[in-house]
């Protein structure tokens, strides 16, 4: 039998850091064929992870979905090497800590299915604009939660993503602009300028605080 030989915090002590990894480059093994192993596998292949999924059997929906791999058989400890984000979901407990005690010998970041605190990493609720993308998630373990939260920041957002996509392009702009470049990247990254955005004064405004000719410079192919 294995032990949980690592002392899992509680949750007043709990705490994220959050990490945008680049979904083509992230290899995700999820280690069990339920509904709780369909649902995480599911978001990630909607984000673009590379997933692979072992068990000894898999629910009807896993055969629906493309672009994965299924491998039918055991938990061995080789399945987990060349993966980053290992999801443990058995429905055996002691197999689900045989695979947590591995992922920490070999320094992998694991999701615990069953009980997020034994976990190392838990997956946010994310949700994508054109230009923004955020993650949300809450300390209590309340997904529902997180999806109503989620939608009122993508309504904040909504307002803003135009804006962010213009400013950006002024930001690429003015970083080969060595003498303003810090003034102007933040001046158009503000509420200030979003509000001269909104009143089509955006360009007039610059030239008057940085002059037609860095302007001219901004504005070229942009």
């Amino acid at each position: 039998m294995y032990e949980d030989i690592r002392e899992d915090i509680s949750k007043e002590d709990l705490n994220y850091t959050y990490l945008s990894i680049m979904s083509n480059k992230l290899s995700v093994g999820i280690v069990g064929g339920g509904k709780a192993s369909y649902v995480k596998c599911k978001r990630f292949l909607e984000n673009g992870c590379k997933v692979e999924v072992l068990s000894l059997d898999f629910i009807d929906e896993f055969y629906d979905l493309k672009n994965i791999k299924l491998i039918k058989g055991a938990y061995n400890k080789k399945f987990i090497k060349d993966k980053h984000l290992v999801i443990i979901a058995t429905n055996d407990e002691n197999i689900n800590l045989e695979i947590k005690k591995d992922c920490e010998d070999e320094f992998k970041i694991y999701i615990f299915a069953s009980d997020y605190i034994k976990g190392m990493a838990v997956a946010p609720m994310q949700r994508q604009l054109k230009n923004i993308t955020f993650a949300l998630n809450t300390k209590n373990g309340n997904p529902k939660g997180a999806i109503m939260l989620s939608n009122k920041v993508f309504d904040i957002l909504n307002n803003y993503d135009d804006f962010i996509e213009y400013s950006s392009k002024i930001r690429d702009k003015a970083k080969f602009i060595e003498k303003n470049k810090k003034e102007i990247i933040n001046f158009v990254c503000s509420e200030d300028f979003k509000y001269i955005y909104i009143k089509r004064k955006d360009k007039l405004v610059l030239e008057l605080f940085f002059g037609k000719e860095i302007v001219k410079k901004i504005y070229k192919d942009l």
